[in-house]
């Protein structure tokens, strides 16, 4: 072994030792403990190069993790910035969002969604989104869930107590976690579709 690599390992033993707490001591060292172990270290001249050396590495390291710690704040920033972002898109959007299980149970709704259903979020999840249309249109939404591995549409028509009658055209695909489907609906004008 050569005699650096000596000389670092009983560097690093003397210290570790003189950080291990007495019994009569506090239970664990603190960083001021091993600030004054390494300035012991740094004093004496049998162990001040290695001292030094090991004092700029922890300082290298100190910069290198307040630089990380900078990059992962400005990270979880942008992120949640994304992510507000992306949430007010989703609420304002013009047409109804769902989310629903392989049963048709309402998972998440969007605001327009939560105004076209008549109900809050809170009341709409765990609902089944088909017992909203007639059973016709409750058989054509279910369909549509078969088939929404490919692109498709239909109208369906609205049968809600205290909800005026009309038709919403919906669209749907799979969920991207794998367990249910989206579901867009877009509210159609009395005049665009025939009786």
């Amino acid at each position: 072994m050569s005699n650096k690599l000596t000389r670092a390992i009983k560097l690093r033993e003397r210290a570790q030792a003189q950080l291990l707490p007495p019994a009569a001591h506090k239970p664990q060292a603190g960083a001021s403990d091993a600030l004054r172990v390494l300035f012991d270290l740094a004093t004496s001249p049998d162990t001040a190069p290695d001292a030094l050396a090991l004092l700029h590495e922890l300082q290298v390291h100190q910069v290198e993790l307040d630089l990380q710690a900078e990059d992962l704040h400005t990270a979880v920033a942008d992120l949640e910035s994304a992510l507000a972002r992306q949430t007010q898109l989703y609420d304002a959007a013009p047409v109804a969002y769902c989310t629903v299980d392989a049963d048709a149970r309402l998972r998440d709704v969007n605001a327009t969604g939560q105004r076209l259903l008549g109900k809050s979020r809170e009341v709409l999840r765990g609902q089944r989104l088909d017992t909203f249309f007639d059973t016709a249109s409750a058989a054509a939404l279910r369909g549509l869930f078969a088939a929404a591995n490919s692109t498709c549409s239909c109208v369906l028509s609205w049968d809600v107590a205290g909800h005026a009658p009309g038709k919403v055209c919906a669209s749907a695909g799979p969920d991207p976690d794998g367990t249910g489907y989206l579901v867009v609906l877009s509210e159609m004008p009395p005049d665009a579709i025939a009786t």
